[in-house]
């Protein structure tokens, strides 16, 4: 959906993995968070919060590491701050045998002056596919406990789910955001599949159109944590969380509350916007879309009217082309190194906007056909992951373009929709059913079919949303599109053993009506794919 940003407050440290050394998961240790300190005055009797009657811990979920094998952090937030919060590891079963001192990040939300404070503990050297049990405290809290599993090295099974634009399950504030009870029943249904991890494809709770943003983040991580504390539930940033006023692009709430892989980047403002894991043979990059996107979705008539420094500091959501190319840099020498990666079979990439759509409802973006799909037809991406278009779509393979087109438009190179050889082109999907309460409309699509395209925007400022400016486009890349289930998710069973020296991956849509908490089948396909690079066609 387009709109609205954000900025504001310390941004999130950096903190380092603590190790796993030796037998089991003894002998972790972390990095506290150094206590203030002044001369003559102890640092205790300085930072030293209340502990009786301390809050208990509360938005638990969990994240994988760059190697999803042995990688992992655990993730929370207290209304308060709390003394010495930790988190207590063991095998599942066997009790709890390691304490982890957890990092503090902390964020002054624009909008509102309100302090967040969150805390993450970095678990590294951890042992592939085996199953943990933790629980995080501080001093005068009860403790929360979760349990995850690492990923598994080498060519193994495993599922993984996915989708976007989620929402909130019940209003905040005075109800402004998005909500829907779907938000709520899309958790229970991701559980019901029991994956390894999921993916969120942007526009997670929409705090940025939120008076009480807070609140909105609040009740995002309370309402998926069933899940999340539980497997990793691992984010892509959307226009929606580009909540002007926190941080220089506004993704401050965003990566505070999340701790996500490293990106290399040099600019600490940068941590968490992009970033990849490995989980067996496959290869999964995020990607922030607002940095190539030409739509001016970031904008956020209520943060404009009510941040109280809008327009003295000059905050600006409209942030195309801010990471100045180092994005797209990172993207090429990431799916460079996958695709002569021995190991890697799949590339698999999540963000938000679109490459194609056959709605009027934002449209494609050109400034993505223009940024990233040259890079995944150069190194071969298999599947490309979005929302931002509130239905669910999928297409043929595309590489290049049609003979001709001013639009850059995707040129499909197979016409079986049900099994698609991926060394023929890359497959992207629309997956933005996942709770907001406006679904694109059936009358959002022509007949016959046509695609949408943002092609620019219109004069605008920071106080001045841009209009998109979109036009059509023929559409022979769409193999399916659902105009009728308004919300649902996918799931993706990975087989890297498949006969004749194939991998596949097993990909089925799950549909709902509104206000329905029962999610059926309503479509699958299967991709396909030599397991070595070698047959890689896209060079």
């Amino acid at each position: 959906m387009n709109e609205e940003p954000a900025i504001a407050g310390s941004r999130p440290a950096l903190g380092r993995r603590a190790l796993l050394r030796a037998a089991g998961v003894v002998g972790l240790t972390a990095a506290a968070v150094p206590l203030l300190e002044r001369p003559g005055v102890a640092a205790e009797l300085v930072r030293q919060p209340a502990v009786a009657g301390a809050p208990s811990p509360e938005q638990l979920h969990v994240q994988f590491g760059a190697d999803a094998a042995s990688q992992i952090t655990v993730s929370w937030a207290t209304p308060e701050k709390v003394s010495r919060p930790r988190l207590r590891l063991g095998h599942r079963g066997a009790g709890f045998g390691t304490n982890v001192d957890a990092e503090e990040r902390v964020y002054v939300e624009a909008l509102t002056g309100q302090t967040v404070w969150t805390y993450h503990a970095e678990l590294d050297r951890l042992p592939s596919d085996t199953d943990f049990t933790y629980e995080v405290y501080h001093r005068g809290g009860s403790p929360l406990a979760g349990t995850f599993r690492t990923a598994p090295r080498g060519r193994r099974r495993f599922r993984f789910t996915s989708f976007g634009d989620q929402a909130i399950p019940a209003p905040v504030g005075q109800g402004l955001g998005p909500w829907s009870v779907n938000a709520g029943y899309i958790v229970d249904a991701v559980e019901t599949l029991d994956p390894l991890f999921h993916l969120v494809n942007g526009d997670l709770c929409y705090a940025n159109v939120s008076d009480d943003p807070v609140a909105t983040w609040r009740g995002f991580f309370n309402n998926n944590m069933r899940s999340a504390r539980n497997r990793p539930w691992m984010p892509c940033a959307g226009n929606h969380e580009n909540e002007a006023g926190n941080g220089p692009q506004g993704y401050l709430a965003y990566q505070t509350r999340f701790g996500l892989p490293g990106n290399a980047s040099d600019v600490p403002d940068f941590a968490g916007n992009w970033y990849a894991f490995t989980v067996g043979s496959v290869r999964i990059i995020s990607l922030n879309n607002d940095d190539v996107c030409l739509q001016d979705g970031g904008f956020s008539g209520y943060r404009r009217d009510h941040v109280p420094t809008y327009t003295s500091s000059g905050f600006d959501p409209y942030i195309h082309g801010y990471s100045h190319g180092e994005q797209r840099a990172w993207l090429e020498r990431t799916l460079a190194a996958a695709r002569h990666d021995h190991d890697i079979d799949w590339i698999v990439v999540f963000m938000h906007q679109v490459a194609m759509s056959s709605a009027h409802f934002n449209g494609a973006d050109l400034g993505i056909r223009r940024e990233l799909l040259p890079l995944f037809d150069q190194y071969g991406v298999d599947l490309v992951l979005a929302g931002h278009e509130h239905h669910f779509e999928r297409t043929f393979p595309v590489r290049g373009t049609l003979p001709g087109s001013s639009l850059l438009t995707p040129a499909p190179q197979a016409d079986d929709a049900k099994v698609i050889d991926t060394t023929r082109g890359t497959v992207h999907m629309i997956i933005g059913g996942g709770g907001h309460s406006f679904a694109t409309p059936a009358a959002a699509f022509d007949a016959p079919q046509d695609g949408v395209v943002i092609y620019d925007v219109a004069a605008g400022d920071p106080t001045t949303q841009r209009r998109a400016l979109t036009t059509t486009e023929p559409a022979p890349w769409s193999a399916y599109r659902d105009l009728a289930t308004p919300y649902g998710f996918a799931s993706f069973d990975v087989e890297p053993d498949a006969s004749g020296g194939k991998t596949t991956i097993t990909v089925r849509h799950y549909g709902a009506a509104a206000g329905s908490s029962s999610y059926t089948e309503l479509d699958s396909f299967t991709l396909v794919r030599p397991r070595t690079h070698q047959h890689w066609a896209g060079r």
